[in-house]
């Protein structure tokens, strides 16, 4: 054996070591994501009871002894320094100038020989390149140590190392620990040259915390994989396939740091300047971070990559593909987020997540869904702004909108929303929905997580759908301006709209006599019952409408809009219309939806004004307008105080004040009016007047003699047919034109006919008879009582009939029935009496059962059986038939009439004593 063993060149190996490092926790709002990167750099300069290694078996070595030595020890130095020590208890050299050496013991100097890199091992084998002498490769093996200058501790049972290429190899399970911390693997590469490290397989790694430094606030943390590698100039560690991190922090050691359990396919640090830049996790990634006590914070979170950027704590962090967080305080139920992407800055304290982004939260079983395309969550400041068809769900509650501005506060609870483009708020009970749109919405929620009220600005409906559509009326608004809506307890109490609002009531029954409304003003405010789902009552008030919408167009319905500055409603349950009253000035227009000749427009003014509607059929039911009330229809129309209009009758009521009806024929003023429009009859009680403005607009039907003069009646009561142009005038029932009257208990005027009928107690002063006296003619007024009376204008003919009085001074007729003739200026031509006719004049009087008067020569031809003439001055005279001229006093007796025989002539003549 040579007196020196040949210099292995040990200067050339040396190995140190870089201690893991525990990265610092960071949270995302109470998702908290821990990651450790461990680093452990190796420089190498040279390597059980057998050797395992690969390459030792490739080798084809010497087994022939040359040399051999006990107790080996070499020290080799630089001037006074000493480079390296190397002892062994034996030393075998081989012919083919390789080494073997037992209970090797080596230690590596600084340049300073103060501190030392150190290997033991129970063998080693020392190969020399043959090629390259300063080049070789050394074996290890059987419970191999390194103990580095720095306090790294290395244990394993093989360990190659190759000088051509700087490489050290473990082939076999390996343990490593410094100050508090220590792991494990199987099998590593160590490239010196490269200063890179590989672990290969079942890599597990663990850092206990300590008093001061990096680790202070560690507990103890964890890192397992499948494999581990540390680039030390590319300042990079990756551990790769089933990565999993536990971290458990020391109690009370603050609020972000969590027990926290990570899995990932890849987790990588990268290092800047020896200070961790960022870490990166890749594959799968699931971090779980558990309560540091019972009650306290936990958080889940899944992604399929994950970086973290650092500047001595995380400064940022992102997610990438299918992320998945979750995190709960205690027993609550656990907040859950799924997005595409996520990225956090801690100085901002604020998530950008984009590509899809799904929340979910949870307090007392009701769980909040927040939905978007891209998000940004300020934690510090409770905000989120959700982007591209963003969608709010909480219990009853949907809030959606192109955006979504979203407070929290704690426990992450939503306190308000502010929604703009396309905003959209539905809130749902078992009795209905609430829907409102409008370009911009704000909703604002209790503590309890419901609904205290809702705000939109700008072009905005509302609409309430009842879920039980048989009996509720659909509620929807719609205004240009604002909505505000109110909630007590999650139930909707109240709205409020600026702008020109319409409220549509849209009815459950769709019948021929059901109708919707709308209800139109500047501003509405609307009120709930105590539960939210019925509509109680409604104020719209500024150029207020009501308008009533019939189901089915036919000839009998009508479509309706009331006006008036403003409306107060009231409602059945259900949101069933039940009294709309309208205050100042209202107006009701009425429009038949299917035209007819006898039908019109239907106008009501007045200063105040109710319409009531029908619990059943949900239709206009009646109006009733006070103070200055006005009904028209066509060419009719009525006055009163007070007017009450039904639907189910089409009757107009004129009540209080003077009621009057007219048109373009008469006006007729009354205690009380009842006018049906649909049948065309009016009824009047109570001192009727009637005034026709001329005797033309009575159609001729009252025998007055100026056609343009107006033609007055007055009764008791009267009833008028206007489609057949028949009035009856009852109780003292009374028809006047200038000094022509005539009365009876009962007066029909016949319009179409030119006819008028007078029943009981019948007076009357109608025409004139003409008379000659003293060489002149004067007209004579003729009254005229009987039972009945009968004028035909076509036949110019008057009959009083039943105890007919006809009285012309002095002259007097009395019989059954007379019948008048009249020429064109009303004036008497004939007179035909019969039955009992009795003629009177001072000093004579004449009798029978016909007498014909002849106003023209003023000569009556007397009939009967006899016809008698008694005489004062000339006696008596009696005959089948004779001819009394009046003026003349003149008589003619006849034997025989054209419908009798002949009979004889009778005269008793009074003898004068001169």
């Amino acid at each position: 054996m040579p007196e020196k063993p040949p210099d292995p060149k040990l200067k050339n190996l040396e190995f140190r070591a870089k201690l893991p490092q525990i990265m610092r926790m960071f949270a995302i709002g109470g998702i908290a994501v821990t990651l450790i990167a461990v680093g452990i750099g190796f420089y190498l300069n040279f390597g059980k009871e057998d050797f395992r290694m690969k390459g030792l078996k490739e080798l084809q070595l010497s087994k022939d002894v040359i040399a051999e030595f006990d107790r080996y020890e070499r020290r080799e130095n630089d001037g006074e320094n000493l480079n390296y020590l190397i002892k062994a208890d034996k030393v075998r050299t081989f012919s083919d100038n390789h080494q073997e050496l037992e209970n090797i013991f080596l230690q590596v100097f600084d340049k300073n020989s103060e501190t030392f890199d150190q290997i033991t091992a129970e063998q080693a084998i020392y190969v020399p390149d043959k090629d390259n002498s300063k080049s070789f490769t050394a074996f290890f093996a059987g419970d191999v140590k390194i103990v580095s200058r720095d306090g790294l501790n290395v244990k394993t049972d093989q360990l190659t190392y190759k000088k051509a290429t700087e490489i050290a190899e473990a082939e076999e399970y390996i343990e490593f620990s410094r100050e508090n911390v220590k792991g494990s693997a199987i099998g590593a590469i160590v490239k010196t040259r490269e200063k890179e490290l590989e672990l290969l397989r079942d890599v597990d790694i663990t850092a206990f915390g300590s008093d001061d430094g990096e680790l202070k606030s560690i507990e103890v943390a964890n890192i397992t994989s499948g494999k581990a590698f540390f680039d030390q100039q590319g300042q990079r560690i990756s551990f790769t396939e089933q990565v999993h991190i536990d971290v458990v922090p020391k109690p009370g050691s603050g609020e972000n740091l969590q027990p926290t359990s990570i899995d990932a396919q890849k987790a990588e640090a990268i290092f800047v300047d020896k200070e961790l830049d960022r870490i990166d996790l890749s594959g799968n990634v699931f971090v779980h971070q558990k309560p540091q006590e019972s009650g306290g914070k936990w958080s889940k979170t899944r992604a399929n990559r994950a970086i973290a950027e650092i500047e001595k704590e995380v400064k940022r962090l992102e997610l990438f593909e299918n992320v998945e967080i979750e995190t709960s305080t205690g027993s609550d139920q656990p907040t859950r987020v799924k997005t595409g992407y996520a990225l956090y800055q801690k100085d901002a304290d604020r998530f950008e997540l984009k590509n899809g982004v799904e929340i979910v939260t949870a307090k007392g079983g009701e769980p909040t869904t927040i939905r978007s395309q891209n998000a940004i969550f300020e934690q510090s400041n409770g905000r989120i702004f959700l982007n591209g068809n963003a969608e709010i769900v909480q219990a009853s509650e949907y809030v959606s909108g192109d955006h979504i501005t979203a407070y929290l506060v704690k426990n992450n609870q939503l306190k308000s929303a502010n929604v703009k483009g396309n905003a959209f708020l539905k809130q749902s009970t078992p009795e209905r929905a609430t829907e409102v749109s409008a370009a911009e919405l704000n909703a604002i929620f209790g503590e309890d997580q419901k609904l205290l009220s809702a705000n939109t600005l700008g072009k905005s409906t509302a609409t309430m759908i009842p879920a039980r559509s048989a009996e509720y009326t659909r509620v929807s608004m719609s205004v240009p301006q604002a909505i505000r809506l109110n909630f007590i307890a999650g139930s909707l109490d109240k709205m409020e709209t600026q702008g020109r609002t319409t409220i549509s009531l849209e009815s459950p029954v769709s019948g021929e006599d059901s109708s919707n409304k709308k209800l139109i003003a500047d501003t509405v405010r609307t009120f709930w019952n105590d539960g939210g789902t019925d509509l109680t009552r409604a104020e719209a008030v500024g150029t207020a409408e009501l308008e009533i919408i019939p189901h089915k167009n036919t000839v009998a319905s009508y479509k309706t809009n009331v006006y008036a500055p403003r409306f107060d409603c009231e409602f059945f349950s259900g949101n069933n219309a039940k009294l709309c009253s309208a205050t100042g000035s209202a107006k009701a227009v009425r429009k038949p939806t299917a035209a007819r000749t006898d039908r019109g427009t239907q106008t009501l003014t007045s200063d105040k004004m109710d319409a009531f509607f029908s619990e059943q059929t949900k239709d206009l039911d009646r109006f009733e307008a006070v103070g200055n009330a006005k009904f028209n229809e066509l060419d009719r129309n009525g006055i009163a105080d007070r007017i009450a209009f039904t639907t189910g009758d089409s009757t107009v009521r004129l009540r209080g004040g003077e009621p009057t009806l007219w048109d373009s024929q008469a006006r007729i003023k009354s205690g009380e009016i009842d006018w049906n429009t649909n049948a065309e009859r009016s009824f009047f009680r109570d001192k009727v007047s009637t005034t026709y403005y001329s005797q033309k607009k009575t159609g001729g039907a009252t025998p007055f003699r100026d056609l343009n003069s107006p033609v007055f009646l007055t009764a008791n009561a009267a009833e008028i047919d206007h489609k057949t142009e028949v009035a009856v005038y009852t109780g003292n029932a009374r028809a006047w034109q200038d000094n022509n009257y005539v009365r009876a208990d009962r007066l029909t005027i016949s319009q179409k006919e030119g006819r008028l009928n007078g029943e009981g107690s019948v007076q009357s002063l109608l025409y004139d008879a003409k008379r000659k006296e003293n060489g002149r003619e004067i007209s004579v007024p003729v009254y005229a009582s009987s039972d009945r009376l009968i004028y035909i204008k076509d036949k110019n003919f008057i009959q009083y009939a039943g105890n007919a009085d006809i009285r012309q001074q002095p002259d007097r007729i009395t019989a059954g029935v007379a019948n008048i003739y009249l020429n064109d200026k009303n004036e008497v031509t004939l007179t035909v009496a019969e039955q009992h006719v009795l003629i009177t004049q001072p000093g004579r009087k004449a009798s029978g059962s016909y007498a014909k008067y002849d106003a023209v020569d003023e000569s009556v031809i007397l009939r009967g059986d006899p016809a008698r003439i008694e005489d004062k001055e000339n006696g008596t005279s009696q005959a089948a038939q004779m001819t009394v001229f009046m003026r003349e006093n003149r008589v003619i007796a006849e034997g025989k009439t054209p419908d009798s025989n002949s009979q004889r002539i009778r005269s008793v003549y009074k003898v004068k004593n001169d």
